[in-house]
């Protein structure tokens, strides 16, 4: 099971376009910079929703980042959290169903760095 999750995260990683995000333009304390990008928007597969994360420009391949679910009522929000969880960078965070219908966004975070997914959709969950 564990191995398919896997699959299925790189999967949606890739699907999500996560080089497309905009990075957050910070360094880490180390001597290299690390960007923390998002997928374009909040992915849906397999009855859940998700979020693609990842790190650029560093070797923190295997670092958590902090991942919030929020929604709101249309595209322009507002948007409230609606769930939490942690990803590896080059993955994706995974939300169970239950969160109801309403356009969402991913919003992650790791060290100083927030990164949000651009385009809000709509999901129902």
């Amino acid at each position: 099971m564990r191995k398919l999750v896997g699959a299925v995260a790189a999967t949606a990683a890739a699907a999500a376009g996560l080089m497309v995000g905009t990075p957050a333009q910070a360094s880490t304390t180390g001597a290299q910079a690390c960007d923390l990008v998002t997928g374009q928007s909040v992915g849906y597969s397999a009855l859940m929703l998700y979020v693609a994360v990842g790190l650029e420009g560093c070797s923190n391949s295997v670092t958590e980042v902090r991942v919030e679910l929020q929604k709101g009522p249309s595209a322009s929000g507002p948007f409230t959290t609606v769930a939490e969880t942690y990803a590896y960078s080059g993955g994706g965070a995974w939300f169970d169903e239950g969160t109801g219908c309403g356009y969402y966004i991913g919003v992650a975070h790791w060290q100083d760095q927030t990164e949000t997914t651009p385009t809000p959709t709509y999901h129902c969950n």
